[in-house]
């Protein structure tokens, strides 16, 4: 090369050659690094970004949540209680059984109060003069008829008051068709006293709560019995059969 040239590419270098011959350097690298990228059989892309799913109103995520048991088993030193017991995670039982004396004295506490035994008085002032049958057919003077006699016939004139056998609710006033107007009440203990062929209009009406002795009403008609002297026809029941009056009275 003569001298003139190389004075010549000096000069260029020395200049903005210097700059342009960097630039294509650069250009060449990246052109290099992009290939390489490209033709990389391992690139790895990166996966777009996915939206998040919708919630429609009234959905709601379910939860399974252990057993009680479980859940306090599976830690170490945790009680977990069973039935009236508790016991521990080494399996002693940690009550203490009440004394034979505790037992009879709680059984004791629960049994219900039991009821006085039921006294009842005459429901008016006279002579008995047909007894209870206690289910012995008998013949009925005013029906023709064999029939049991539940109860008990008191005699007294029409008008004369007649008594609440003992305390007790009024738990049914009817119009009956053999027996004319009948009162009856529940007493305390369960027994259902009826006063049969009472005068019209009785004194009391259902759900009256009445006293020993308390006037109800007085002696009226008796169809059944219309043949017979005026009396008060009186029966008692418990457990719904008929018992004899006499066995409650003055007892």
């Amino acid at each position: 090369m003569s001298n003139h040239s190389e004075n010549s590419f000096t000069r260029f270098l020395s200049g903005k050659g210097f700059y342009f011959v960097l630039a294509l350097c650069l250009a060449g690298a990246g052109a290099a690094a992009y290939l390489a990228v490209e033709t990389a059989p391992d690139a790895v892309t990166e996966p777009e970004p996915q939206p998040a799913p919708i919630t429609q109103p009234g959905d709601h995520e379910e939860w399974t949540f252990p057993q009680f048991e479980e859940a306090a088993g599976s830690q170490p030193g945790v009680a977990v209680e069973k039935d009236r017991g508790a016991v521990s995670s080494s399996g002693e039982s940690s009550s203490r059984q009440p004394s034979p004396a505790q037992q009879k004295e709680s059984a004791a506490s629960e049994m219900p109060a039991s009821s006085p035994k039921l006294s009842l008085i005459q429901p008016i002032d006279g002579e008995v003069f047909t007894q209870y049958s206690n289910g012995e057919l008998v013949k009925s003077e005013t029906l023709g008829d064999w029939r049991t006699h539940n109860g008990i016939d008191i005699a007294a004139d029409e008008g004369t008051p007649v008594k609440a056998a003992a305390k007790g609710s009024v738990t049914g006033v009817r119009s009956d068709a053999l027996w004319g107007y009948v009162v009856e009440i529940t007493h305390p203990d369960g027994t259902l006293s009826s006063y049969c062929g009472l005068a019209k209009q009785p004194q009391v009406k259902k759900g009256d709560d009445v006293a020993l002795g308390q006037v109800i009403g007085a002696v009226g008609y008796l169809p059944a019995e219309s043949l017979m002297p005026s009396h008060l026809h009186f029966e008692c029941r418990r457990d719904g059969k008929y018992v004899d009056p006499m066995s409650l009275i003055g007892k």
